[in-house]
C-alpha cells in the first residue's frame, strides 16, 4: 500500500464516522550511514522506515494507536483501535485539533546537492574527516569513530478540522571522535557538523577540530576551585540550554513541573540574555513549515533582555492558555504521540568574540564539555555537574582541566551573565540548541 495523502484522507474518513475529531499522522525516511575507520569503510547502512499514526477524540476522550504494517487489515483495524484506547482516557475539555493555517514563510527543506551527491563523494568525505585528523597532529594515535549521514523524510498530517499538510526535508552531517596519545596519557576529542547542505560540510575542519579538542587536553588535570568567572563555550552552553528546554514548555509550566512556572513577564536573567525559537530561521536544521499537529512554525521570543515573555506551546496548551500554539508539538516517530519540544532554540549573540571575554578575566574557567547535564532538575533548577576545559590566568588560556565540578541554580546563571559573545554556534542536542560563548560570574566551581 503506498503511503500518499490519499491514504491519510481515506483513514480519516473511516476514522470520522466513529469520532467528533479525527488526526491522521504519517512519516518515511530513507536514511544513509556511513562508518569509516583506520582509511577503510566499515559499513554502508541505507534503510528505509515509516509508519503512521491516529488519533481520534471522542467524547473529549483521545484515543491513539499506531502501525508500521501497511496492509489493508492492519490500516482498517488501526481506528477500532484508536476509538477502544480512547475509553480508558480522562475527559478533558481541551482536548482537540488545530485548524488549518498557512505558513507565510517559503522555506526550501530539500537542496539537490544532498541526494545529488553521489555515494562515491559521500564516502570520500567520511574517509577525508579521518585523514584530516591525523594530518592534523601526530599525536592522533586512533580513530574511535568517524561517520556520515543523511536523512530525506516526508511528513504527511491531515485532520478532521482541515489541516492538509505534507513536506519532504533532507538533512546530513558528519562526526569525529579521535584519541590523542602523549607520554602515556590518552584524552578523546570530538567535533560535528550538521546541515540541510551537503555542501556545507567542510571534512578538513570537522577531523582537524576533533583532533585539536583531542590535542588541547592532553595532560588535564584537577585544579583549585572557588567562586569562579566561567566562560561556557558554544558548545557547553548549547549542552546547558539543551538540558534545561523542557522547562521552557507550557505543559510543564501548566503542570507546576518547571522552574518558570508563573514567571511570564518576569525577571528570570540578566538583561544581557535573550533567547528565541525560531522554526522558520533559514537554512537551520530543525526548520520546518508545520510542526507535527500540523500547526505553522514561527518565530517565538522567549526571553527578551532577562523576561521571560513566551513558554513553547502545542495545540492543546495554547487552548487551555488562551493564546495561539507556537508551533512547538513533534513526535520522535509515528510511533509516539506529539509532545512540545524546541525547533532552533538559540541565545542571541553579543558583540564580543571568545579571545575578548578570556582577556577580561583574570582567573577562571573555559568550559568546553559538560557532563551529566541531564541531571539538571527541572522544577527547581539545582544542578552540579562535571565539566572539563581550560584554566584563564591572567587573561589567557593557561592549561588544560577535567574532573571539575560547577553546582548551582540555573536562575542563578542566568541572573549572573555577565556578556555575550558573537560567536553563535547550533548543535543537534534535542532540537537544533544554539548559543554563543557565555561569561557568567561568581559560580561555584569544585576541583582539587
Amino acid at each position: 500500500m503506498l503511503v500518499t495523502k490519499d491514504l491519510a484522507g481515506n483513514i480519516l474518513r473511516n476514522a470520522r464516522a466513529k469520532a467528533d475529531e479525527a488526526e491522521v499522522y504519517i512519516s518515511s525516511r530513507t536514511q544513509l550511514k556511513i562508518d569509516v575507520m583506520d582509511q577503510k569503510i566499515e559499513s554502508i547502512d541505507n534503510v528505509g522506515e515509516g509508519g503512521l499514526s491516529l488519533r481520534m477524540i471522542k467524547d473529549k476522550k483521545l484515543g491513539f494507536a499506531y502501525t508500521a504494517d501497511l496492509d489493508e487489515h492492519s490500516v482498517e483495524g488501526l481506528v477500532d483501535q484508536a476509538l477502544d484506547n480512547s475509553k480508558s482516557s480522562i475527559s478533558d475539555e481541551n482536548a482537540g485539533f488545530p485548524g488549518p493555517k498557512v505558513q507565510p514563510v517559503s522555506m526550501n527543506l530539500v537542496e539537490a546537492d544532498i541526494a545529488g551527491t553521489k555515494l562515491e563523494d559521500k564516502l570520500k568525505l567520511a574517509l577525508e574527516i579521518e585523514k584530516a585528523a591525523y594530518s592534523f597532529d601526530k599525536r592522533i594515535k586512533k580513530s574511535e569513530k568517524i561517520f556520515y549521514q543523511d536523512s530525506v523524510s516526508t511528513t504527511i498530517i491531515v485532520n478532521s478540522k482541515g489541516v492538509d499538510v505534507q513536506y519532504t526535508k533532507a538533512v546530513c552531517g558528519a562526526f569525529a571522535e579521535v584519541i590523542a596519545e602523549e607520554n602515556g596519557l590518552m584524552e578523546g576529542g570530538s567535533w560535528l557538523k550538521f546541515s540541510t547542505r551537503f555542501k556545507d560540510l567542510d571534512p578538513k575542519y570537522i577531523g582537524e577540530e576533533a583532533a585539536k579538542r583531542a590535542a588541547l587536553m592532553l595532560g588535564a588535570k584537577q585544579e583549585r576551585g572557588g567562586r569562579a568567572q566561567v566562560i561556557l563555550s558554544p558548545f557547553a552552553a548549547s549542552t546547558l540550554i539543551s538540558a534545561i528546554s523542557p522547562a521552557l514548555s507550557a505543559e510543564y509550566a501548566q503542570k507546576g513541573k518547571s522552574i518558570f512556572c508563573s514567571a511570564r513577564d518576569k525577571p528570570v536573567g540578566s538583561r544581557k540574555l535573550t533567547m528565541m525559537d525560531s522554526g522558520i530561521l533559514e537554512g537551520a536544521l530543525s526548520s520546518v513549515p508545520y510542526d507535527d499537529e500540523g500547526a505553522p512554525t514561527r518565530e517565538t521570543v522567549v526571553i527578551m533582555d532577562g523576561i521571560l515573555r513566551s513558554y513553547l506551546h502545542d495545540n492543546y496548551t495554547a487552548k487551555k492558555s488562551k493564546v495561539d500554539p507556537t508551533g512547538n508539538s513533534f513526535r520522535d516517530s509515528f510511533k509516539a504521540q506529539p509532545e512540545i519540544q524546541p525547533t532552533n532554540l538559540y541565545v542571541r549573540p553579543g558583540h564580543a568574540p571568545q579571545e575578548e571575554l578570556i582577556n577580561g578575566i583574570g582567573k577562571g574557567f573555559l568550559v568546553t564539555n559538560i557532563m551529566g547535564a541531564h541531571t539538571i532538575n527541572p522544577i527547581s533548577g539545582d544542578f552540579s555537574i562535571g565539566f572539563s576545559g581550560f584554566l584563564i590566568d591572567n587573561g589567557k588560556i593557561s592549561r588544560p582541566v577535567r574532573g571539575m565540578t560547577v553546582a548551582g541554580n540555573i536562575l542563578d546563571v542566568f541572573n549572573h551573565i555577565e556578556e555575550i559573545g558573537s560567536d553563535l554556534m547550533f548543535f543537534p542536542h534535542n532540537g537544533n540548541i544554539g548559543s554563543p560563548s557565555i561569561l557568567i560570574s561568581n559560580l561555584s566551581v569544585s576541583g582539587v
